[in-house]
């Protein structure tokens, strides 16, 4: 009797130690199969490789080099330019003050009258030894310019061009100028011009025309 108990209380124990096992087999075939199903998250890898950024050519580099080099010369110009000036107003100002001479005065601008007298007197020889028949006897002007015979004699005149020697030369010709009266003639061309008195044939004169 007691063998048979023995016996029962050892396949008792073995049934027990088998299924423990079963759950312990169990057990780790559950964990095993979680653990297959949990998703495998892997870590992001970090490159070491350092990217340098790309330098791009500046399209205006050398635009800026280029006034940066023709800034001083700008300068230098800007420089220069009062002192030109300066000596310009220098060069006028000792202009202005030097006085003109009068022998190298400017010729007035458009045609001028100048006059010739015809002296009292001067129907009596004797003018012609002192070139005083006209007064002056001998003048130049400048073509356009006019001639005006005054006649301040009491005898009349008259103002012929040519020379008592050849007569008339058809020129110019005042015919009889009274006491007191006058003629003028104006000269359009250059050139020498003789005249002299018909009536008191001692009294010459001329004319140059430039």
């Amino acid at each position: 009797m007691p063998g048979i108990i023995m016996a029962g209380i050892d396949k008792a124990a073995i049934a027990f130690s088998i299924a423990i096992v079963a759950i312990g087999v169990g057990v780790a075939f559950s964990l095993g199969a979680a653990q297959d199903a949990v998703p495998i998250v892997s870590a992001p890898s970090m490159s070491t490789k350092t990217i340098e950024p790309k330098t791009q050519a500046d399209p205006f580099a050398d635009l800026a080099e280029k006034v940066k080099q023709e800034a001083p010369k700008v300068e230098e110009k800007k420089m220069e330019k009062p002192m030109e000036k300066s000596v310009e107003m220098e060069e006028k100002v000792e202009m202005e003050e030097i006085p003109k001479d009068e022998t190298t005065m400017e010729k007035p601008a458009g045609p001028t009258t100048h006059t010739v007298n015809i002296p009292v007197g001067t129907s009596v020889p004797g003018c012609e030894e002192s070139n005083t028949c006209f007064t002056p006897a001998n003048i130049t002007i400048n073509a356009g310019d006019t001639v005006n015979w005054v006649n301040t004699d009491s005898a009349a005149h008259t103002v012929t061009g040519g020379s008592p020697a050849d007569g008339p030369s058809g020129v110019f010709d005042s015919s009889l100028i009274m006491a007191g009266a006058e003629f003028a003639f104006t000269f359009n061309d250059s050139g020498n011009y003789d005249y002299f008195c018909m009536v008191h044939p001692w009294m010459v004169g001329s004319v140059s025309v430039n």
